[in-house]
């Protein structure tokens, strides 16, 4: 069935490590989890736009080496920005409750929404998945189903993660969570160090989509 098999490779990206995860779990374990539900949503509407994109010609974009590489530029500024802003806020009370805002989730949803979108790494992944996809299924009706599913099991996984931060929160000290919210600010740092390194690196080269999806999972 090709919803299952999409939504089974979706459940599958869980192995996934990069800055998304990161900022889930950052903003899940400091403002809660509908916060951090509102993290994954936005995360789960850029994998829905990457898809579209990629289905009506985001990949012959991509393999031009200029265009890579400054998108991959902007993506590694953002997270560089995003890492230092964790780094430098004084760190807030743990202790206290937070008033969360309609306007916050909307910054939350906004955060989950770009630091995955802006990750070309991201692109050429469901470029590899929908390739794979489509060539066991056609590019046809029965691909979108199989694309819905896989979108959905990593919604299902990014939900869950916030959820077990959630309840990872009660057993931690505070004093944990303030040092693991410096944790987050420098690996977002180095993620998007790394992120325009290997977009430099890339974009000198042929772009093989599928070496990159064996090779750079960690994005």
């Amino acid at each position: 069935m090709p919803f299952l098999e999409g939504y089974i490779v979706g459940l599958a990206l869980v192995i996934l490590v990069g800055p998304v995860l990161f900022t889930l779990l950052q903003i899940t374990l400091q403002f809660g989890v509908k916060s951090g539900l509102a993290v994954a949503f936005g995360i789960f509407v850029s994998d829905v736009l990457c898809v579209v994109l990629c289905a009506f010609g985001a990949a012959k974009w991509l393999r031009e080496p200029d265009n890579f590489f400054y998108f991959g530029l902007l993506g590694g500024v953002l997270l560089i920005l995003f890492g230092l802003t964790f780094l430098l806020k004084p760190a807030k009370n743990f202790e206290q409750p937070l008033q969360i805002s309609k306007r916050d989730y909307l910054t939350f949803f906004t955060k989950g929404f770009l630091v995955n979108f802006v990750n070309p790494f991201v692109f050429l992944v469901w470029i590899s998945i929908i390739g794979m996809a489509a060539a066991k299924h056609g590019f046809n009706q029965i691909l979108a189903v199989y694309m819905t599913g896989a979108l959905l099991g990593i919604l299902t996984t990014d939900s869950l993660k916030a959820l077990f931060a959630d309840r990872l929160k009660r057993i931690l000290k505070p004093t944990f969570l303030g040092k693991f919210y410096r944790i987050v600010g420098l690996c977002l740092l180095l993620f998007g160090v790394f992120l325009i390194y290997r977009s430099y690196f890339q974009s000198q080269s042929a772009l093989d989509i599928q070496t990159i999806y064996n090779v750079v999972l960690i994005l």
